[in-house]
């Protein structure tokens, strides 16, 4: 019956997140779900879940929590939902050649992902989580103690409360990056928070203001890490060369689509 009226609503993983949703209420795993077929469930709190879903809530804000690289990260509607092309951002930055105390920013830190991946994948690496939303940042601190991660906490519009001189080894960010009137999923459109999406009317604004000032702010031989949207390669690279940064490079997903450009300040 889950799966039926989940498809009624349009969502294409209706199993899956039948699935998921019963393994909620039962405080347990999709994998005892599947082998206890005849488990008795909370009708009551089985269907409070349900009708969320069927309203198009994602199901990480439903659950509270998404994996991104491996670890489980607490969500709310406050943050953007993890999702795993941005595991290409951690990966980049994990191939550069950094000092072995780097100083690392995440601008627009949203639940931390990006910042606590990399304090746990660098335990020598000091790394500093900057976001303007408040909320945001709480979800951050506690994410960083669930998983028992260093990270320092700043609220920050973007890059314009930290000092002109160098200060970073490395900066990342998964900034806004969707065009104002790009057609959206209910779950994204109606759900997650909009300043995490738009990034104005090209989608490019947040790049032209800040790239620039990340440049300014990064060590001789820094390295600044961005995910972009599939086919915004060329235009962010092209700011990336315009600001000066060097060993530019444009890398793709799995898909093979536009995902990470990443510079040096030479």
């Amino acid at each position: 019956m889950a799966i039926g009226r989940l498809e009624a609503a349009g969502i294409e993983e209706a199993r899956l997140d039948s699935q998921l949703l019963a393994a909620h209420v039962l405080l347990t795993s999709r994998t005892f779900v599947l082998t206890h077929p005849d488990q008795e469930i909370n009708e009551y709190a089985a269907e409070a879940l349900l009708q969320r879903r069927e309203a198009r809530e994602p199901l990480p804000y439903i659950l509270g929590y998404r994996e991104f690289y491996g670890r489980r990260f607490s969500v709310a509607p406050g943050v953007l939902i993890p999702r795993p092309e941005t595991e290409h951002v951690i990966e980049a930055a994990l191939g550069l050649s950094l000092p072995s105390n780097a100083v690392v920013l995440d601008v627009g830190t949203g639940s931390g992902i990006l910042a606590i991946t990399l304090a746990l994948e660098h335990l020598s690496w000091q790394v500093i989580a900057s976001d303007y939303s408040r909320e945001a940042l709480c979800i951050a601190r506690q994410n960083a103690m669930n998983l028992n991660a260093s990270v320092s906490f700043a609220r920050m519009d973007a890059l314009t409360g930290w000092a002109e001189s160098p200060q970073f080894d490395l900066v990342v960010s998964n900034p806004p990056y969707i065009r104002r009137e790009t057609a959206l999923m209910p779950e994204v459109e109606h759900y997650e928070p909009s300043i995490a999406l738009y990034g104005g009317d090209s989608g490019l604004d947040l790049y032209n203001r800040w790239i620039p000032s990340a440049f300014s702010r990064l060590r001789p031989n820094g390295w600044l890490a961005v995910e972009i949207g599939y086919d915004q390669g060329p235009a962010v690279v092209a700011i990336f060369k315009d600001t000066q940064f060097t060993r530019v490079e444009l890398l793709t997903d799995l898909a093979g689509n536009d995902r990470v450009v990443i510079g040096c300040r030479a």
